[in-house]
């Protein structure tokens, strides 16, 4: 009989602390919640008036308030990047020449076929065919190609085309591509 109240009092002394356990957290609670903590009060103005004047109007008394509030943001574009303006260079296109474009400037470089080069009083002249098997004579500045490019060098065995192209920054730029010329064995003139 003595263990069934000891078991009694310890269930009763446990819930006793766990009563005050959560009547303390609750009003622990309560309190962090009643506090508001860094919210400002509202400062009023008090418009004072002299009793002998005459009343101020409400509109006045508004345009006194709205004079202190303070500016909207503006924004100082000085030295910084136009956050709207692509990073491509998206310019004007290439201005049409009214000058009819030769057979050799429909056709990529990379489409042409160095077929021979001959040796004159005068230099190197170049033989090149298109897709089609049809057959020109080219020599040092001859326009060649779809990027306006021009025939610099002619070697024994390769020409040189110079184009130039403007990249993605809008910069203008060239580069210099090298057509050899094709051996026999890979369908070249013998």
């Amino acid at each position: 009989m003595q263990r069934k109240q000891r078991a009694r009092c310890d269930n009763k002394g446990m819930g006793c602390y766990y009563f005050r356990l959560l009547f303390v957290a609750g009003i622990s609670l309560f309190l962090i919640w009643g506090c508001e903590g860094g919210s400002k009060p509202t400062q009023v103005t008090v418009v004072k008036r002299d009793r002998r004047q005459k009343p101020v109007p409400k509109k006045e008394e508004e345009k006194v308030v709205e004079e202190k509030k303070e500016p909207a943001y503006t924004y100082n574009s000085v030295g910084k990047r136009d956050p709207f303006k692509p990073f491509i260079a998206l310019g004007p296109k290439k201005p049409v020449s009214k000058a009819p474009l030769t057979p050799l400037q429909r056709y990529d470089v990379s489409e042409l076929k160095l077929v021979g080069i001959l040796k004159g009083p005068k230099g190197y002249r170049a033989l090149v065919e298109d897709a089609g098997g049809k057959g020109f004579i080219i020599t040092k500045g001859t326009l060649i190609g779809r990027g306006n490019g021009r025939v610099t060098e002619i070697h024994k065995n390769r020409i040189v085309v110079e184009e130039t192209y403007k990249d993605i920054f809008g910069q203008v730029k060239r580069r210099q591509i090298t057509v050899p010329l094709r051996k026999s064995e890979e369908g070249g003139v013998r």
